[in-house]
């Protein structure tokens, strides 16, 4: 006996459905649990046998993970052709607009990756901490100043009324004080940490879930104090209750961060419904209230009100959506030696949570029409097969559900938080110890051994083997 087209692309639909379920989160996990037990070159040979991320549309993402990969190694100079590579690409795709096409009438994720915006300008954070690790300061400065300059850029290409809110990044400004610092430029160097001191001001004293360090305040008053502009430092010290540390002009340096936790990973969430017969012609509107949206989902109207497996009319909607990762550690200190009793503890500086959360919501209401037009695209492909056969317009309106997908990828080993601290040196201090720890008494040492002579020296740290991967 033949089996029937509807027999057949009934089967087809369960051979998508298992293979259309994985998110890159799945797609990835097996490289990333090497990173996390620091195995980096098995790592490695994991990402470049990684079909999803071999294919071309995945390029940026893979140069990504590729560069951050390389960061942890100590590959400084590996780690910046990577990620040079990915600023190449990101230039390129805004040339490039002919895939999109594809992501409107299947899914987004079959568009080429371009990146969420605050990836395109994490990259200069970590090209900047490569060049400081390889001794070439006046090039981390250019990095650390691309950083606003990059969201500057973004921001101007988006209509008035649908800008991110991710608009400057305080922690960027603050880097470029510390380098000025660094490169003996205190003039500037008082420039930047005002300019980030304002930011914070600006904005109730927290910005994108970090409250304003105190360590930038002491710095900020500090070099007001070196370069004599007392009315800048007099101003600050009252408003913070501090006053100027003499510490840090007598000492050497050292600016360590810590990098903690691990971004959270996309998923995707639905909203299925189905149109039974009698439906009138028109919209209905379906509300995320998680990212604060609205998407009109066109109605069907059918003559007769029997219902029947022809009449059942599958809508379903993916929308994209941030899992947090819990960091295994919540705290850290310094200490010069490991038996020492004084330390320093390490302050929220960036926050990867809170800004990927922000600006998902501010993608998702810019592109709420290319939603729209991908689920008016699919119902229209059904109606014209519909019209032709009953039964197998109903499967191709169930297929449509079934692969409906949002896209799900996402530089996931970009730290969850960044956090850091000025330490003065003492002049026998040969090292410098990290101490992480949790609420339930885990804790962890790392050891910073000096061996720069510059007045200012930079160190991180970075724990994703201490996530617990779910």
């Amino acid at each position: 006996m033949k089996k029937s087209i509807s027999t057949y692309l009934l089967a087809f639909v369960s051979a998508i459905f298992i293979t259309s379920c994985a998110t890159y989160h799945d797609l990835s996990s097996s490289y990333q649990q090497e990173i996390q037990q620091e195995n980096y070159t098995n790592a490695f040979q994991k990402i470049e046998k990684n079909k999803f991320l071999k294919k071309k549309r995945n390029q940026l993402l893979a140069y990504l993970e590729k560069g951050k990969l390389a960061h942890l190694n100590k590959d400084y100079k590996l780690s910046n052709n990577y990620f040079n590579q990915a600023d190449l690409l990101i230039e390129d795709a805004k040339k490039n607009i002919g895939n999109q096409v594809v992501g409107v009438l299947t899914n987004p994720e079959k568009e080429t990756y371009r990146g969420e915006d605050f990836e395109k300008v994490a990259i200069h954070y970590y090209k900047a901490l490569n060049y400081i690790f390889l001794q070439q300061l006046d090039d981390a400065l250019v990095e650390a100043k691309r950083i606003n300059l990059q969201l500057q850029k973004i921001n101007d290409k988006y209509p008035e009324d649908k800008k991110n809110r991710y608009t400057s990044d305080a922690f960027a400004l603050n880097l470029q004080g510390l380098l000025y610092e660094a490169t003996g430029n205190l003039n500037d160097a008082f420039i930047a940490y005002r300019n980030a001191v304002d930011l914070y001001l600006q904005n109730q004293q927290v910005y994108f879930g970090v409250r304003i360090p105190k360590q930038l305040q002491q710095d900020l008053v500090n070099t007001a104090h070196l370069l004599g502009f007392r009315n800048e430092e007099e101003r600050y010290a009252k408003q913070f209750g501090i006053a100027y540390d003499e510490r840090y002009a007598r000492n050497k340096n050292a600016i360590v961060f810590w990098e903690n936790g691990l971004v959270p990973y996309k998923s995707q969430t639905y909203f299925t419904f189905t149109q039974l017969p009698g439906s009138s012609n028109g919209f209905v509107t379906i509300t995320n209230k998680e990212l604060g949206v609205n998407i009109p989902v066109p109605t069907q109207n059918t003559s007769s009100s029997a219902s029947k497996f022809s009449d059942l009319s599958i809508i379903n909607i993916a929308f994209p959506k941030y899992e947090d990762r819990p960091a295994y550690f919540t705290k850290a200190k310094l200490l010069h030696q490991a038996k020492d009793t004084t330390s320093i503890a390490l302050e929220l500086v960036q926050d990867y949570d809170v800004i990927a959360h922000q600006t998902l919501k501010d993608r998702t209401v810019r592109e709420i029409g290319k939603m729209a037009l991908r689920v008016a695209t699919k119902k229209i492909t059904e109606k014209i097969v519909s019209d032709q056969n009953a039964n197998l317009g109903a499967l191709v309106g169930l297929f449509n559900a079934i692969t409906e997908k949002t896209d799900t990828r996402n530089w996931q080993t970009l730290p969850s938080k960044i956090y850091y601290a000025r330490v003065p040196l003492h002049k026998d201090t040969q090292q410098l110890v990290l101490k992480a720890s949790n609420t339930k008494g885990a804790q962890i040492e790392h050891v910073f051994k000096l061996k720069s002579h510059q007045k200012l020296s930079f160190f991180n740290f970075s724990t994703p083997q201490v996530i617990k991967y779910d």
